[in-house]
Parts: structure tokens; sequence; C-alpha cells
């Protein structure tokens, strides 16, 4: 009985944490990957108590006593939709799997400790898009990971972008240049790099004409290096809170290029960059946009590898076609018809909330989304017109699962129900959550 009693405890502060609007917020002290591990840790201790089924629904009367409620309570929306097909959702926060490598350069003697991220789903019979990053001086190394610390945002807030390309990080135990004795003997470590980049591109399966560099702080600096000096390499470059050298600027005139960096960089002034941006628009560069960053210090990497937009940016820039700026980010959550048109997206939210059916690991969660007046109108107005036809749910770039619409929506209500396990929710919820009240 004591166990019991412990259990509902335990579950009942899991739910009510998880019925609370941006209740998965991220706090200033802690990461999105540290905040997920400890949630999986609580709900592990939560499920090692018991081996029984008790519904996590657990609400309280006038006097404090705790009541089980059934898991089909009568007043718990009844779900509308017949899920037709779950699709591999193979977003992984902060837990992305990498390969850790050592790459000896028998060009130059060098060697660099780097990890290569490569796509769940690879296949040498599909191209894949490649992204160079460079670190910066607090990360220089032998170690193969502390490199990683500053690029988590890629995985927290746009894992979906990250998830289709090859990633590569390399390590240097030096300051990131291209020559080291004599101007032009490319000795250097990042002179190692882009042969490391080299090397990968005939290992795997990388599409050539989708090449892309970024770098913070000193890796700022070492992408204006390897963009003024193999920019035929490169369909892009983001350098974040680095410098160039001016004297070159129409080197970078043809390369589409975005810099971030905060204008209250104590570190390396926003000036750096914005001479450089000048320059090249002197030059006649027209592929180039500078985002200061207001107040931000010296580290816009936070900023600029949580931009979806940066993202969407980057991997539409190809060297077979024609430089464009303007992209269509696509919403963090969408429910699509059959005809592929958007019926409602983010936008149309009000709350995410969670729960969770049972106590075991094989539990289902089930997300609930408020939606505005507005949203439930239009999925009751796709509803009725679609005659049975299938709709599709996305979290960005993937599909979730497809329904077919079984009546209208119930309450403001749309429920994803039977798509989710206790193990495997937090990833969805929390990118779903932040997407759609982040900015509101």
């Amino acid at each position: 009985m004591r166990k019991f009693i412990i259990l509902i405890l335990a579950i009942s502060v899991l739910c009510l944490c998880g019925c609370q609007k941006n209740n998965a917020e991220i706090s200033n002290d802690s990461s999105a990957i540290e905040q997920i591990d400890n949630i999986n840790d609580s709900i592990q201790d939560v499920t090692n108590i018991s081996d029984s089924n008790s519904s996590t629904n657990v609400t309280s009367d006038s006097n404090g006593s705790d009541n089980n409620t059934p898991s089909n309570e009568t007043n718990k929306p009844v779900r509308p939709e017949k899920v037709t097909n779950i699709y591999k959702f193979n977003v992984k926060i902060g837990n992305n799997e990498h390969i850790k490598k050592t790459f000896y350069d028998l060009k130059n003697g060098n060697t660099l400790q780097y990890c290569l991220f490569l796509p769940d789903d690879y296949s040498p019979e599909k191209k894949y898009p490649v992204i160079l990053f460079l670190h910066g001086a607090g990360e220089i190394g032998n170690d193969n990971s502390k490199h990683l610390g500053n690029i988590k945002n890629m995985f927290a807030k746009n894992p979906d972008y990250i998830s289709q390309s090859i990633l590569i990080c390399p390590q240097t135990p030096e300051w990131w240049r291209l020559d080291r004795d004599t101007y032009g003997d490319r000795k250097g470590t990042l002179s190692s790099a882009m042969n490391l980049l080299f090397e990968i591109q005939n290992q795997y399966s990388c599409d050539k004409n989708r090449i892309y560099v970024t770098g913070l702080s000193m890796g700022g600096y070492a992408t204006w290096e390897v963009l003024q000096n193999y920019g035929e390499v490169f369909a892009a470059g983001v350098p974040v809170c680095g410098f160039g050298n001016e004297a070159f600027a129409s080197a970078f005139v043809d390369i589409p290029i975005r810099i971030y960096h905060g204008t209250a960089d104590p570190t390396v002034s926003f000036s750096s960059s914005q001479s450089m941006y000048d320059a090249i628009v002197a030059a006649g560069g027209k592929n180039i946009e500078l985002f200061p960053l207001e107040g931000v210090g010296h580290d816009a990497w936070h900023t600029a590898y949580a931009d979806s937009s940066m993202f969407a940016w980057l991997f539409a820039q190809d060297k077979s076609k024609e430089p464009t700026k303007t992209i269509e980010v696509p919403s963090a959550f969408r429910v699509v018809d059959a005809d592929g048109n958007t019926i409602i997206t983010d936008d149309d939210v009000k709350e995410v909330n969670y729960s969770i059916i049972g106590a075991q690991k094989t539990s289902d969660v089930d997300i609930e989304l408020l939606l505005s007046d507005e949203g439930r109108e239009k999925l009751e107005k796709a509803y009725v017109k679609s005659n049975g036809t299938e709709f599709t749910v996305y979290y960005r770039l993937q599909k979730i699962y497809s329904f077919t619409a079984t009546k209208p929506p119930i309450d403001n209500t749309f429920l994803i129900s039977g798509v989710f396990k206790i193990n495997n929710y937090l990833a969805y919820y929390n990118l779903l959550n932040d997407a759609c009240f982040e900015n509101k």
C-alpha cells in the first residue's frame, strides 16, 4: 500500500507538470539536453516503483484525498480521427549518434580529431547536403568532445534539418589557420579541415552542389578564411561573430553568406562583421545578409543555430541554381490534407498538454493541442470537405502520422493519440511546445 501511494504521488507531480502551458520551457541555467535527461530520469524512477498499470490521471477531492480517474473517463474528448499510418520520428534531441574518428592528414602531417554525424536513414543511393562546422578558441584540444558544446541548438531547435545532412565537426589542437610556416604552404590545421572535407566527400554520398560551412568566434574567422580561399567548394557560408579580411571582399561577391553577430560583443567587435558586410556590398555582392543581434554579447551562436529560417535558407542554396533569399520556413506543426494544403499550423495552437495513460514503459501518451476558435473552424471545414481522405501531421519536414477524420473536432481539442509511448514522447512534446510559444 505504501508503494502504491508513493506511485500515485510521483505520477501526480509528473502529470501536473505536463498539463501546464509551457511547462517544458528551458531555464537559463540548464540546456534542453539536460532538462530532457532529467525528465526521462524522473519517468524512469516512477516506472521502476511498481509494475501495476495504474492510470496517471489523478484528481483530488475537497478533502485532499486522491482518486484514480479511469483512462477512458467520459469527459475526455473522444478521438475524432482514425490513424492510418505512423511514421518513424527520427529526431533525437541532444543525443544524436555520431562517429568519433581521427583524421591523419598525409598532405601536411597534421592529426585532427573529428565527429561525424550521418542521417539515420543514410543510403549511398541518396545525395546529402554537407555542413562543415568550425569551433571557437575555447574548444581547442584533442578530446573530440568539447567542440560540440556550442552547437546544441542545432540539435535542440533544428534537428529536422540537421538530421537530413552530413555534419562534419573537426577539432583543432591550435588556432585555425591555413598556413603554418610560410604563406601558401597549406600546412595549418584549417587546411587539414578542408582535406578532411574532401575525404568525406569521397567516402560518403555527398551533394557537391550543397556543401556549406559555418563557424563561431575563431571558427567564424576560419569560415571567412575558407570562403575566401575555397569559395568554389561551398554553396553558402554562415560566419558567426567572427572577422574577415576586407581587402579580399571581391572573393565573396558570388557566395551566399549570412552573418550573425551580437552588437554588444566584447570579444570580437560587431564592427568586424559590419565592415565585412559593407566591403562585400561595395564590391558588388548581392547575396550577403547581416543579422545584428541587439544587446547580444559573445555568444551569438545560440541565436544563429536556433534560427530555423537560417537553416531553411542554407539548405536552399545550391550551386547548380541561382542563389535565393526568399525561403518559406515550414511551420513547426502542420496538419496537411491529401492535396498538400496546410489546414492548421502552430499559429492556431493556444496550448500544448500531455496526459500519460498507465505507468509502464509501454504506456500511451496523448498530446493534446488546444486550438483557437479560428483553428477549430478551419479544421472542421477541412474534415467535412475531406470525404474520408487522408490528413498528415508534420513536425517541420517530418511526417509524424496520417489519419482520416471520422467526426468534427471536439471542444477545440486536436488529440494526438496512439502515436507516442512514454519513452519517446518528450522529444516531440518539447519541440512542439517551444515552437508554438517561444515567439508568442
